[in-house]
């Protein structure tokens, strides 16, 4: 039996993240990185986007762990973003080339970034 997982998406209504384990909200935060993770885009989703034009929680980067940060523990302006936009892509994107997993990430204000301390 595999251990549950964190699955962490971009709550737009507080330009945070929503954190969802088994299935329920347990943890809303702005600053924080997680361990261990997948990138997973639900198709499905996605082109419901595309048809309806309405965003839906429907991508998500999915960790063994999370934690919270310490101001200045990743100097943010030297790490390159992980994007991700239902309208061009398909999976989320590093370097303009697709990403399925990476050991760390780092979420701040709004936004994805591969982990290099």
């Amino acid at each position: 039996m595999s251990a549950a997982k964190y699955y962490i998406y971009r709550n737009l209504r507080t330009g945070g993240f929503s954190v969802r384990y088994r299935g329920r909200v347990v943890n809303r935060l702005f600053t924080f990185s997680a361990q261990g993770v997948e990138f997973k885009v639900n198709e499905l989703g996605r082109q419901r986007v595309i048809k309806e034009k309405q965003k839906n929680v429907h991508a998500f980067v999915v960790a063994d762990k999370y934690k919270g940060l310490i101001n200045n523990e990743y100097e943010l302006d030297k790490l390159v973003k992980i994007t991700y936009n239902p309208y061009t892509d398909t999976q989320f994107k590093y370097c303009a080339s697709d990403i399925y997993s990476a050991k760390e990430v780092v979420f701040k204000d709004g936004r994805c970034f591969l982990a290099k301390k």
